[in-house]
């Protein structure tokens, strides 16, 4: 209620407390109120007057183009894929202009036909090794990347080795050995 009477030209309240112990604000006097002047509200005025017509805003300068963005997202540099034949990926493409499509390559080999217009992309049949997966758009510098697969070996066993396992307690010298 204070704040109403806060929002009209400078007013006068009253205050008093209630034989409750209840605090109470009116405009209106009570025998046992206290006369309360409040100032006027402060108040803004409209920036709409302040504003330059629309005219002069659309001969203000064309905001510059956003440079353009072509980086592989995925995989990371230096990434080592275990036990696959495949890799998936992302790569961002922003700003590149119309007509501008992008060249996927895998150690100098073009393999854009992976990539999908999200820019994910599968590349299937990796061999192991070292690879460097590289993209390039006109106008737009792209980065590229190596990454390794790895796979066991054929003569390995397809188990995941143990932890090492702790060392026993020392023994006295002679103790344990064959002569």
């Amino acid at each position: 209620m204070l704040g109403a009477c806060a929002s009209a030209s400078s007013a006068t309240v009253y205050k008093w407390v209630d034989d409750n112990g209840v605090t109470h604000y009116s405009d209106q006097p009570n025998p046992k109120a206290q006369k309360l002047e409040i100032a006027d509200a402060q108040t803004y005025g409209s920036k709409q007057a302040t504003l330059a017509p629309p005219a002069a805003a659309a001969a203000a300068p064309a905001a510059p183009a956003s440079a353009p963005v072509c980086v592989i997202d995925s995989p990371s540099p230096g990434q080592v894929f275990l036990d696959t034949y495949a890799i998936s990926g992302h790569v961002t493409l922003a700003h590149v202009g119309a007509g501008n499509s992008p060249t996927l390559t895998l150690d100098g080999q073009d393999v854009s036909s992976d990539l999908q217009p999200n820019g994910s992309f599968v590349i299937p049949e990796v061999d192991r090794g070292d690879h460097t997966l590289s993209l390039q758009v006109s106008g737009c510098t792209g980065n590229a990347i190596s990454f390794s697969i790895r796979q066991r070996s054929a003569g390995g066993s397809n188990t995941v080795p143990m932890a090492p396992t702790v060392p026993g307690a020392p023994k006295a010298p002679g103790v344990g050995t064959t002569h």
